[in-house]
């Protein structure tokens, strides 16, 4: 397989408490690699995948004393976030027409819920991964909010993970999904 770096056994690294520095590297995008995955995921995957992320970031804001790196990731993004916020509303207009608010919101409570149960169990691991995150979103002036939330997404959400490498697949990107890894086109995603 071309573009394959590098795999991390997620155990031994969690065991080193080399947490942070894990989600760093599976931040770490090769240009390739997200422009394959980043142009073959359907226009909703990436919407959901943008949300999860925002919704991480939010828990993160409060959970973890990130409101600062919170703030500057809204406004850094705003108009991307808001064109997502869009194909969101519409994604879900197309499958419950006039149930879409109430669909919406429903699964945007659940991302919160998700993301505040996966920080309760874990606080270390979430906390790192969300600080991990905004650096990889904030202090690279070029940073791109698809790419990263798609690498995000497939970290933290399995049916998101599954469309991801599907769609990557099928676009023609090299993909390996095997238990706690995930690799495509060069870039390592953790579970």
């Amino acid at each position: 397989m071309h573009g394959f770096k590098q795999v991390f056994d997620v155990k031994k690294v969690i065991k080193t408490g080399m947490v942070a520095a894990v989600f760093a590297a599976s931040f770490s995008l090769s240009g390739i690699a997200q422009a394959c995955l980043s142009t073959v995921a359907p226009k909703h995957t990436l919407a959901l995948s943008v949300r999860t992320l925002q919704s991480d970031m939010m828990v993160a804001a409060l959970s973890c004393n990130e409101r600062e790196h919170y703030n500057a990731f809204a406004i850094k993004f705003r108009p991307e976030i808001q064109k997502q916020g869009g194909a969101l509303k519409s994604y879900f207009q197309s499958l419950h027409g006039q149930n879409a608010t109430r669909e919406i919101n429903s699964y945007v409570t659940d991302l919160a819920n998700f993301a505040a149960v996966r920080q309760a169990e874990n606080r270390n691991s979430f906390c790192g991964g969300a600080a991990s995150a905004f650096a990889a979103l904030l202090e690279n002036p070029s940073a791109d909010l698809y790419k990263i939330a798609l690498a995000y997404s497939m970290r933290v959400s399995p049916s998101l993970k599954q469309e991801i490498v599907l769609a990557a697949a099928s676009g023609g990107c090299d993909v390996i999904a095997r238990g706690d890894m995930i690799a495509a086109d060069g870039i390592t995603i953790l579970k």
